[in-house]
């Protein structure tokens, strides 16, 4: 085997080796990224039990009294600071336009009929859903229109 034809296979060899490495760090981002999804989804639990108790606060009527408002909001501004800290790092609430449902984006938990909205409408939203840097980390669990 000539000079030429030796460069050649050494070449070629290190643009395989090469390949091999981008595809094996590309892999190791993705698991990277997974795991960090992983930790944001656990964290979210948090804010599932503040939206549990300030709604069950609202229901009870428990915000009437000026002391208990300015207690709750005290409690509640844990909830901000921990919503800024997700925010940071492009954890976003998922917003559905014209209040309607996006299957890639929700579970739907119960359905209801009412004639004088359209199919798929959201009625409420029971668990709050998310995304972080355009992915989806956490489907919203909706209760939508079913005519």
């Amino acid at each position: 085997m000539g000079i030429r034809e030796e460069l050649y296979s050494k070449v070629a060899s290190l643009q395989r080796e090469n390949l091999t490495g981008r595809n094996s760090l590309e892999e190791y981002k993705k698991s990277q990224e997974k795991f960090v999804d992983s930790i944001f989804s656990e964290f979210l639990t948090v804010i599932d039990t503040f939206d549990r108790a300030e709604k069950a606060i609202k229901e009870r009527e428990l915000d009437q009294d000026e002391n208990a408002k300015k207690a709750i909001n005290r409690l509640l501004n844990a909830k901000k600071k921990a919503l800024a800290v997700l925010g940071k790092f492009d954890v976003r609430e998922i917003e559905f336009k014209d209040g309607q449902s996006v299957p890639e984006q929700c579970s739907v938990v119960d359905t209801e009929p009412d004639a004088g909205r359209q199919t798929g409408e959201i009625i409420s939203i029971e668990r709050q859903g998310y995304t972080r840097n355009g992915r989806l980390l956490r489907p919203a669990e909706v209760v939508i229109v079913k005519n």
